[in-house]
């Protein structure tokens, strides 16, 4: 316990938000300007955000956009999504959804 409190008390977290500008490559506006800030993704996704957007940065790192209106959402449900309209729903009953497309759930073996 002593430890992590004396190793919380050392590290320096800095939280901002700012707007996505993309003139030249990617940045955010925020306390001050970060240009082409690394963007924290899982592994395998990566995204170009859309000027204006709301980005939170942590200790200079792109962690996060505000994301678009949930809409008919359900908890627990995905949507990947671009600025042209292309949409792919993940549905709790195990449904997908690419583009208005409904594909069924897997059959059980």
């Amino acid at each position: 316990m002593w430890l992590t409190e004396k190793l919380a008390g050392e590290v320096q977290i800095k939280l901002t938000s700012g707007q996505v500008e993309n003139g030249r490559g990617f940045a955010v506006q925020a306390d001050s300007k970060y240009s082409a800030p690394e963007q924290l993704f899982p592994y395998g996704f990566s995204s170009a955000a859309e000027e204006g957007r709301q980005a939170v940065m942590l200790n200079g790192y792109c962690a996060g956009l505000a994301s678009a209106p949930i809409g008919d959402l359900e908890e627990g449900e995905v949507r990947l999504y671009s600025s042209g309209g292309a949409e792919i729903l993940l549905r709790n009953d195990g449904r997908v959804v690419i583009n208005g497309q409904v594909f069924g759930p897997k059959e059980e073996a």
